[in-house]
């Protein structure tokens, strides 16, 4: 009978709200929110211009590229109609450096040559450095180390704010998307005092809170996903041709937003109020995205012992001066040394520039080779410097990472410099031991009174820029250590929030 009563009287205590309950709830309540919706819609027509924006730009450099092609290629015709007629009979010769049809003179005043720098197919991804770092570079035989640099002028203060790309928005102003939304739907409760209702229900304020913030993000980030291929896609970006960039990209933009989330899951799980949490959170995005990186280039102009510019111009002159007074003994010492141009010794001081320039532009680089090796290490410290500030900074990390999916990236420019270098110097090895083969050995010519020199019609063997890329893989990997940091962040944070949610607060 006792049984019985107590089977009667018991009462099973309600079962407590689990988390998966929640989050079904929360999935439902979040999709219906005007303000999410409105936030999307904000971010859409962002990354919509911004990519747009970007793609204008290279399109415009590849544009220009393909122009500079066709002019070389229209100046070598125009050349080699030129050497037809300087072939005929005239009654007396043309000067060497109007000459094209003189190896000497077309070396130094007729030739054209340039390296290339296309972008890639997805570099509507991130403007990057490709505003400011020349896309194509006019290859010179005596210009020191390679690079002579040709730009599109352009409004300094533009350059220097920057553009309005994809990046942009996916590095500064999805993080704001993410405050805005964890910092107003996350507090709704605690600023209208329904809270501490709240806590009275079975249910632990890990699985309550955690559920509002997962059904946040587990809306944001396909919606964000999707824009981004949607706006690549619109912007002319060929995806098919960038399928390891894609996806990186997208494990990127994963990793950053999951590492946002989780920075506004700890801010919010001190129960503070809507204006508290979005201050904070607004704070944190001010230190991470301008305060850190700012003090990062700060601190960077004082790695290496670099010379300044115009150290380094004051040192190219007083270089070039000296080689200018010294010319003739510069010359003679190297005619000396050799077995095939010591007979000739007594031709020193009658050879042409352009000859002459073939033995002093190697003299001129030996001579700055320390200050310029100074550069190139204080370059490569900072840039070591900036790509290690990436992991303490995460919006300088991302956008370094975007911008090397783009191909935008100032490594690839430095391989790219490097190619311009390597291009150079096949020039001189061609051009070089011809123009100075002249000097002990000149070519008679064909037609004895030639309107030209006729010692040189070779325009078809002249070697080309053929630059290298790294393969889509290596770039997709190159930014795997980044998504790769962004997440363990992530969860460090999550732990962080899920340890200080153990329990309700005792004062709500």
């Amino acid at each position: 009978m006792s049984a019985i009563a107590l089977e009667t009287n018991y009462v099973a205590a309600p079962a407590r709200v689990g988390f998966a309950t929640l989050l079904a709830w929360e999935l439902r309540h979040v999709g219906r929110s005007r303000l999410l919706w409105t936030v999307i819609g904000l971010l859409a027509a962002a990354m919509l211009w911004g990519a747009y924006s970007g793609a204008a730009l290279h399109r415009a450099q590849d544009a220009a590229i393909e122009r500079s092609r066709a002019s070389d290629a229209q100046w070598m015709r125009q050349i080699r109609e030129r050497a037809q007629r300087y072939a005929e009979p005239a009654p007396a010769s043309v000067p060497y450096w109007q000459d094209p049809t003189d190896i000497a003179g077309f070396s130094r005043y007729f030739l054209r040559a340039h390296s290339y720098k296309p972008n890639l197919p997805l570099s509507p991804l991130a403007v990057g450095g490709s505003d400011l770092m020349p896309s194509r570079l006019p290859v010179k035989l005596e210009t020191p180390f390679g690079v002579e640099p040709a730009y599109d002028f352009e409004n300094p203060r533009g350059l220097g704010l920057g553009r309005f790309d994809l990046g942009f928005v996916l590095v500064y102003l999805l993080p704001i998307a993410v405050i805005v939304l964890i910092g107003l739907l996350s507090t709704f409760e605690r600023d209208h005092g329904m809270l501490r209702l709240i806590a009275a229900q079975r249910v632990g304020p890990r699985a309550w809170l955690g559920a509002r913030v997962a059904a946040i993000v587990a809306w944001l980030m396909p919606a964000t996903l999707a824009l981004l291929c949607l706006s690549l896609s619109v912007a002319g970006a060929n995806l098919s041709a960038a399928i390891p960039e894609l996806f990186a990209s997208a494990a990127l933009v994963v990793a950053y937003l999951s590492f946002w989330a989780a920075l506004g899951f700890v801010v919010v799980s001190a129960w503070s109020g809507a204006a508290g949490a979005i201050s904070l959170m607004s704070a944190l995005w001010a230190l991470l995205a301008i305060g850190l990186p700012l003090l990062g280039s700060a601190l960077s102009q004082r790695v290496g012992d670099a010379p300044t510019p115009v150290a380094y111009v004051d040192a190219t002159r007083r270089a070039n001066d000296a080689i200018a007074a010294e010319r003739d003994a510069i010359v003679g010492a190297m005619f000396r040394a050799r077995a095939d141009l010591a007979p000739a010794i007594d031709k020193v001081a009658s050879i042409d520039y352009a000859t002459r320039m073939s033995f002093l532009a190697p003299e001129t680089e030996r001579r700055l080779q320390p200050l310029q090796r100074r550069q190139e290490h204080a370059r490569d410290l900072r840039e070591t410097v900036s790509e290690w500030a990436g992991y303490l900074s995460p919006p300088l990390g991302m956008e370094q990472a975007l911008s090397l999916l783009a191909g935008t990236d100032a490594p690839r420019q430095r391989r790219f410099e490097h190619q311009t270098r390597v291009y150079q110097l096949r020039l001189r090895e061609w051009f070089y031991p011809r123009i100075q083969r002249q000097i002990a050995l000149p070519t008679p010519r064909p037609i004895a009174n030639s309107y030209g020199r006729m010692n040189f019609n070779e325009y078809a063997d002249i070697p080309v820029y053929t630059g290298a890329e790294l393969p889509p893989l290596a770039r997709a990997a190159g930014v795997a250590p980044m998504a790769a940091w962004l997440l363990l962040l992530a969860a460090g944070l999550c732990a962080l929030a899920l340890h200080r949610l153990r329990r309700w607060p005792t004062e709500l």
